[in-house]
């Protein structure tokens, strides 16, 4: 796995100059003259070098978990978009070197999205990643902000969202995740649309306890405009998991209505509720059951200022051959104070229930905050401070909570919004 983890350092390196590289925000010429359908970038690589300490960050058990560390991290980020396209690529790469005789750690994050109209009923859309997360650390780094204020568009579906095993077994080790969609949209009428989209994702570990597993979903929904600010749809998503090294799979079909709505120019809602019929074959048994799905979001978005909320209630098949029901709460927010300060609040609590096939009836809660705050220097550099607190409660005894601090300077490379 060290081979692994090294090609994965070269990759996502790679992908980071690949994010920078300005002969690619130059691959066609822009008018003379500014134009409705001009073309709008952002192209930048940020640079980052810290020192901190952190108490817990391996959420391990013992009194000498705690250690200083010296960091160093890149991020990069790549967006366009035109009157009928939008696409964006990031990348993120953190190493850390632990003074206290831990080998040198890093973690990494790549990920696009892109979406095309390509006639005046007809839009389609993709997205990709790859991560690399060690004891659940990349849930508390501030990897990506829009660069421009984004209008969501309700019909089509979000890139699958990462869900952190529920178990220390998991927060132990490396964990990697692979995952791709791709859909198209078709406008019926005025007000009416149908969306079918597919996919899958691969979920891979370095502990001998959990078992990799592979998951390939698809989506279908309807939407109709109510009004120009309110849209409302069913939709249908199914998704099955087969686990590495048993016979273990599982299905789960999860119908659901939905509502969105625009609040005004800066914030929009959305929220879905439906009921989760899920199956899962072990051990030449098959156990059924049925739970409730829940999701919704309330969010403001300026030139400023980010702000999203979020509550979420759904059922999946994690590493040890078991659905879990996974309860979560969040806020995210982004504030530019003015041209030189910023500052980045992200907090988030997910409760998981499931019947286990070496625990049973385990549950456990994973809680998270983070802040940053940012002072720019000069027009490329910049300075600040980051703190975050994770903690990790389930059956048993738990470990100590895990409270970092870090101050970095950061240097930018490409554009200097």
């Amino acid at each position: 796995m060290t081979s692994l983890s090294r090609h994965c350092l070269a990759a996502t390196a790679g992908a980071v100059a690949f994010c920078s590289t300005p002969a690619l925000a130059q691959q066609k010429e822009e008018p003379a003259q500014p134009t409705e359908t001009e073309r709008a970038r952002v192209s930048y690589i940020d640079l980052t070098a810290g020192l901190g300490y952190s108490t817990n960050p391996f959420l391990r058990f013992g009194d000498s978990t705690g250690s200083a560390f010296g960091r160093l991290g890149a991020r990069g980020v790549h967006a366009w978009s035109t009157e009928r396209s939008r696409t964006s690529l990031s990348a993120f790469v953190e190493g850390s070197t632990y003074f206290d005789d831990t080998d040198f750690k890093s973690i990494f994050s790549l990920a696009g999205e892109t979406q095309h109209q390509t006639s005046e009923t007809v839009t389609v859309f993709g997205s990709a990643g790859f991560s690399g997360d060690l004891s659940g650390q990349l849930s508390n780094r501030f990897l990506y902000v829009p660069p421009v204020p984004e209008v969501p568009d309700v019909t089509l579906p979000p890139p699958p969202t990462t869900v952190l095993d529920p178990d220390l077994f998991s927060f132990a080790g490396r964990q990697y995740r692979a995952y791709g969609q791709a859909g198209v949209s078709f406008r019926t009428d005025a007000r009416s649309s149908i969306t079918v989209s597919g996919g899958g994702s691969r979920v891979w570990f370095t502990g001998d306890l959990l078992n990799d597993y592979t998951t390939v979903f698809g989506n279908g929904s309807y939407n109709r405009s109510l009004s120009e600010r309110t849209t409302v749809g069913v939709n249908l998503n199914v998704e099955h998991t087969t686990y590495d090294d048993t016979n273990d799979n599982s299905t789960l079909i999860n119908p659901t209505v939905s509502i969105s709505t625009r609040l005004s120019e800066f914030w929009d809602v959305r929220a879905s509720a439906g009921v989760v019929f899920s199956s899962f074959d072990r051990d030449g048994q098959t156990d059924h059951s049925t739970g409730l799905s829940l999701d919704g979001s309330i969010c403001h978005n300026s030139e400023t200022e980010r702000l999203c909320g979020r509550v979420g209630r759904n059922s999946s098949s994690l590493s040890r051959g078991a659905l879990t029901t996974t309860t979560t709460a969040g806020v995210d927010w982004y504030k530019k104070l003015d041209d030189k300060q910023t500052v980045q609040v992200s907090a988030g609590a997910t409760r998981y229930s499931s019947d286990d096939e070496l625990v049973s009836n385990f549950s456990s809660t994973y809680l998270r905050a983070a802040a940053s705050y940012s002072r720019k220097i000069n027009g490329r550099l910049s300075g600040g401070a980051d703190v975050s607190v994770r903690s990790l409660m389930a059956d048993g005894p738990d470990p100590d909570p895990d409270l970092t601090g870090t101050l970095f300077v950061r240097y930018r490379l490409g554009d200097l919004g």
